[in-house]
């Protein structure tokens, strides 16, 4: 038996390969079973399964609505400059309802999790998209099952599909879907086993017409429902203080702001989504951007309201949107950049300059001309400093030498500081050789028992202590020991000869007397003493 649930997507080309590789390893004879709520007629994709008189049971197919009678569907408009408006004033009249809000891509899951957990809503908010690893997303997924009320899920359409959320209240669309068939999963997330809910799709004015005419082509039905003004809670100045407070939350604004945009240029219904149409300046502040990022994807020369220039009507609009802008990115350095290479008779590419080429090149570019960048300018504007002579009374002096007005070379300078760097490494690492060998033959006379005493001190750098090896000056006891037993014996004749001397001489004879027996440090202490 082959049980596939939302058998349509298993059975797109994204899963082909694996699909392929499961049905080769079945049995010939077997049961197939596909499950999905919007199930696929395609012949071709149910080939692969090899169905053999397939019986297809549809319980709505014979309804006069596609979707369940207890799901009550509605839809709002609003611009796309009021959405974070509208979405946040629907959590302060919603707070104790358990609610799924969809967005079209994961950053701006992002965003508006960081955003609204910043402002405090009176509802627990959780994010779910598809860059969270697997273990947080179970764990999210638990959390919000057991949660009965006053919960708020932010999530992309990986929560669409294949999860079963208990009793939730509301699915909130804030974002137009892809198709209706993804409007049909998304909407199916709540009212589920015979229980009530309520839906909400979130649309633009120029998606109203094209959209709703999918949903009537799908027999599903759904009304318009209209915003109470007095209801309306803008949180813009707070937004803003928080971006200006936060600068990680900028970036995350103004990758959102990025994403959604990209996400509406990618989709194939340009009936729906319309590209032109958005302002890209207000969305920016909506979003609570002061300056409107720039987005690399869209043509300088793209239809788009607001900072972009309209779109050449003669170029197809799918093709320049996605065309990268070469002006954005960084110009290279290098005067060599935009050479022509002439091309010999054996194809390979010469690097000798020729004037026709280079005529034949400015010629092509000169009606496209590429934007200089600041950094260019400021780096064309800068002048090599000049080399001035200066007398004594500090008047410049005109030398009729060549050498005197001659610039200032930097390369040359910095060649001669890499030479002298070498060198210098050099130096070193023979001064480190020749101070290992030297504690080497210490450590080998010590350990034969010889006297170590050097001659010559050490020219190179100290130790990573820094103290100072100074095992090869003489023993100071041993020094002063002698100077003091011949003094001792020197001032012991004196007095025995002159026995009448003054009381301070004998005084300070006595101390040098009892000096004999002291150390070095207390020998200094002494001399201080008798020098005070």
């Amino acid at each position: 038996m082959l049980v596939l649930d939302e058998a349509d997507r298993c059975l797109d080309m994204g899963f082909s390969m694996t699909m392929n590789s499961i049905i080769e390893n079945l049995p010939d004879v077997r049961q197939t079973l596909l499950f999905s709520a919007t199930q696929t007629n395609s012949v071709r994709e149910l080939a692969r399964v090899n169905l053999v008189k397939p019986i297809r049971i549809a319980p709505h197919d014979h309804e006069q609505n596609a979707t369940p009678a207890k799901l009550q569907q509605s839809y709002v408009v609003v611009n796309l400059s009021a959405k974070l408006m509208t979405l946040w004033s629907f959590l302060h009249t919603h707070p104790k309802q358990k609610i799924i809000v969809f967005f079209a891509t994961c950053k701006q899951v992002k965003y508006f999790y960081q955003l609204f957990r910043k402002l405090r809503p009176a509802s627990l908010l959780l994010p779910l998209y598809g860059g969270m690893n697997q273990e947080k997303r179970n764990k999210i997924y638990a959390e919000f099952c057991q949660k009965k009320t006053n919960v708020c899920l932010l999530a992309t359409d990986v929560a669409s599909r294949g999860l079963d959320f208990p009793k939730v209240n509301w699915v909130v669309q804030m974002d137009c879907p892809e198709d209706v068939v993804q409007y049909i999963h998304r909407a199916g997330r709540t009212a589920r086993l015979n229980t009530t809910g309520e839906s909400l799709l979130v649309l633009l004015p120029h998606e109203e017409d094209a959209m709703l005419q999918l949903l009537e082509n799908s027999k599903i039905p759904i009304k318009q429902i209209k915003i109470n003004e007095r209801q309306l809670f803008s949180p813009l100045a707070k937004i803003q203080s928080l971006l200006a407070q936060f600068p990680d939350l900028k970036e995350c604004a103004k990758r959102a702001f990025v994403a959604y945009i990209k996400s509406v240029a990618l989709m194939k219904n340009k009936e729906v989504f319309q590209l032109q149409n958005i302002n890209l300046d207000e969305f920016a502040r909506s979003l609570g951007l002061s300056i409107t990022p720039r987005v690399r994807f869209i043509s300088r020369s793209s239809d788009v309201k607001g900072s972009q220039p309209k779109m050449n009507s003669n170029i197809d609009n799918t093709a320049t949107i996605m065309n990268r802008d070469s002006s954005d990115e960084e110009d290279l350095d290098g005067e060599d950049f935009l050479k022509v290479k002439r091309i010999d008779n054996s194809g390979e590419l010469s690097d000798r300059d020729d004037s026709k080429h280079i005529k034949m090149q400015d010629h092509v570019t000169n009606g496209s001309r590429k934007r200089i960048s600041k950094h260019k300018l400021v780096k064309k504007s800068l002048q090599v400093s000049k080399r001035t002579t200066f007398d004594d009374d500090g008047m410049p002096v005109s030398s009729t030498n060549h050498k005197d007005d001659e610039f200032y070379d930097l390369t040359e300078a910095r060649l001669r500081l890499e030479q002298q760097d070498i060198e210098d490494k050099k130096r070193y690492k023979g001064l480190k050789k020749a101070k290992r060998i030297t504690i080497k033959e210490k450590e080998r006379q010590l350990k034969a028992g010889d006297d170590v005493c050097p001659t010559v001190a050490d020219d190179f750098a100290s130790d990573s202590d820094g103290s100072v090896n100074l095992d090869w000056l003489p023993d100071p006891d041993k020094v002063y020991r002698a100077k003091t037993t011949q003094q001792d014996a020197s001032d012991s004749e004196t007095l025995s000869n002159d026995k009448e001397m003054p009381r301070a001489i004998n005084r300070k004879r006595k101390l040098l007397q009892n000096a004999r027996d002291l150390t070095l440090n207390d020998t200094e202490q002494l001399v201080m003493n008798l020098l005070s």
